[in-house]
């Protein structure tokens, strides 16, 4: 098995910790993927994929001069793989809640065009139910003219990676894998092994799918609970942190911590991958869990104006800062974050939106500044939306000083609201009705 060859395709948040493990155990290793950019980068043992992520850069760059891990926009390589471990994108269009499938299609379509007879197909990305046997499998044996389970062996290996700890996620989770058959399934258990250090639970292509999308779909509405917990404890005064820790003293409760927004790639999707599959039953439970979540940054911007109005400042003639372009602590990763909805919603509206991020380098529709002193001289409203380390060690002595209005709006329960108002601020908070 050292000596087998690994194709990833996609080298994302998913396939590039995904690549740079496999070539880390010994396989040789090559990261498909179609920006020239990012092929750069990694051929010279650089991670692409900026924020803390512990071990990643220094496993990329050993592999890269070992020569077992090297990344080409040549999808012929795949014609060498004895593994074709598909990474990519499984997007929902936000509007329809439709499963956008092009970006998956393609890069079936090419494993069916480049494989060659007994390779094991691994599909990692997550996928509506059926898809498998719907969509990967006739594609690539139409285009192959091969028979899977007989000339090609396939898998469904669901990742379970999150921006902040790919490698330690990668290496420590259990894992699903489904196959098509039992061949499938010791294959791929086999090749996984290398990198899965947790259990592998084998199952079904079919079960493997719904459990994904649903342990996403899980989450949100435990997430959606808590957001509709905090929305209350608003209107009557309370203070939802300190309801969900009495709540959680009773054994087997876990109420989760609301906040801004869910961002990210995965929760704000899967509940509609899901559901696209059903022809007859329609989700209550998953789809009105969305709808909550998804009005969370919509809650943000009408505290920020709730905020403005009881300082006396006009929307209109504000300057806002956006605090957090990242969904998560940390991270680089903007994929569905909630500061994009926020930024969507003020921009125009304000005199002056600013946005600071110590993380992302890319800028979305804002000026956006490295600096949390440049963000806030002259602001109206600080608008905490990032659970960014940076923030809980601001000082509030300090950016009072440079704000015009003294306003702080936390999204993330990153500050004592108490403290923060006995030092002249005035502060709302997702969850803080006192």
């Amino acid at each position: 098995m050292s000596q087998k060859t690994v194709v990833v395709i996609g080298a994302g948040y998913v396939g590039l910790p995904v690549a740079c493990s496999f070539a880390g155990a010994g396989l040789r290793t090559y990261a498909l993927e179609i920006i020239p950019e990012r092929v750069r980068i990694i051929n010279e043992g650089r991670s692409p994929i900026v924020g803390d992520e512990p071990g990643l850069e220094e496993l990329l760059s050993r592999t890269v001069r070992a020569g077992t891990l090297s990344a080409t926009t040549d999808a012929s390589v795949i014609g060498k793989a004895d593994f074709a471990v598909v990474c990519v994108d499984t997007p929902v269009d936000m509007d329809t809640k439709e499963p956008r499938m092009d970006i998956l299609e393609g890069a079936v379509r090419s494993i069916g065009q480049n494989i060659k007879p007994g390779a094991l197909v691994s599909i990692e990305s997550t996928l509506p139910p059926l898809t498998m046997k719907n969509m990967v499998i006739p594609i690539i044996e139409k285009e192959s003219g091969l028979t899977a389970g007989k000339d090609f062996l396939v898998t469904h290996c669901p990742e379970r990676v999150m921006p902040g700890r790919l490698l330690s996620n990668l290496a420590n989770y259990d894992r699903v894998l489904g196959g098509l058959d039992e061949r499938s399934i010791k294959l791929g258990i086999e090749l996984y092994s290398h990198i899965v250090h947790a259990d592998l639970h084998p199952t079904d292509l079919l079960s493997a799918e719904m459990a994904k999308t649903l342990e996403n779909a899980y989450r949100d509405v435990q997430i959606a609970f808590a957001n509709e917990v905090a929305l209350a404890c608003e209107e009557l005064g309370a203070d939802a942190f300190e309801v969900r820790k009495l709540v959680n003293t009773c054994p087997f409760r876990d109420m989760h911590i609301p906040g801004a927004g869910v961002g990210g790639h995965c929760l704000p999707k899967d509940s509609w991958l899901f559901a696209s599959s059903l022809k007859t039953v329609k989700p209550k439970i998953m789809t009105t869990a969305r709808e909550v979540n998804e009005y969370m940054p919509n809650h943000m911007v009408e505290l920020v104006e709730k905020g403005l109005e009881g300082a006396g400042v006009e929307l209109a003639s504000a300057k806002v800062a956006i605090m957090g372009l990242a969904f998560l602590r940390d991270s680089d990763d903007t994929r569905n974050s909630p500061a994009l909805t926020i930024i969507d919603r003020l921009i125009g509206e304000v005199k002056e939106l600013i946005v600071h991020d110590p993380m992302v380098e890319k800028v979305y529709k804002a000026p956006m500044v490295r600096e949390i002193g440049e963000a806030l001289t002259g602001a109206d409203c600080m608008v905490i939306v990032t659970d960014h380390s940076d923030y809980h060690s601001i000082d509030l002595e300090s950016i009072k000083h440079l704000m015009r209005t003294p306003l702080i709006i936390d999204g993330r329960n990153v500050l004592n609201g108490n403290d923060v108002r006995t030092k002249g601020f005035g502060y709302l908070g997702i969850g803080k009705g006192k």
